[in-house]
């Protein structure tokens, strides 16, 4: 008899082991809901330089365009057009009526600027001078203000 004491109070001992361990190891789930919160960046507009020219353009001739662009933004934007944005002119004295103009590229495709990089960008063949240009063009740099349209990419 004294075994079947000591055996049932071993087995009380570790049913209470168990029962205090279960509700030890119990544990409420618990959730919440709600709002998180995210912020759109503001794009900023792209830097337009002029680039280093060649002297190509004569009258009669179309010669190339070099400018730099400047992504200042945190994402890659795609370039869609460079199209011209007022007269060409010269800083030359004796070159007033510059008979320059400027081919709008309105269909530019693979020219992607990384975030915060900056390109050089050649138009082959986007300037042309007439015949009117004044003689004292010869020589001359001119300014070719262009607007460039990109989206995000």
């Amino acid at each position: 008899m004294q075994k079947l004491g000591r055996k049932l109070s071993l087995l009380g001992a570790v049913m209470a082991l168990f029962l205090v361990g279960s509700i030890v190891f119990a544990a409420w789930l618990v959730t919440g809901e709600g709002n998180g919160a995210a912020q759109a960046t503001t794009a900023e507009d792209l830097v337009v330089e002029p680039g280093t020219t060649s002297a190509d353009l004569y009258p009669g001739s179309d010669g190339d365009v070099e400018l730099t662009i400047e992504n200042p933004n945190a994402f890659d934007v795609a370039v869609e057009t460079i199209v011209g944005n007022g007269p060409v002119t010269s800083g030359s004295a004796g070159c007033t009526t510059t008979g320059v103009s400027f081919a709008d590229q309105n269909d530019v495709t693979g020219m992607t600027i990384a975030a915060g990089a900056t390109i050089n960008v050649s138009l082959d063949g986007a300037a042309s001078m007439n015949n009117s240009s004044d003689n004292g063009c010869q020589g001359a740099t001119f300014s070719v203000p262009v607007t460039v349209t990109a989206q995000s990419n």
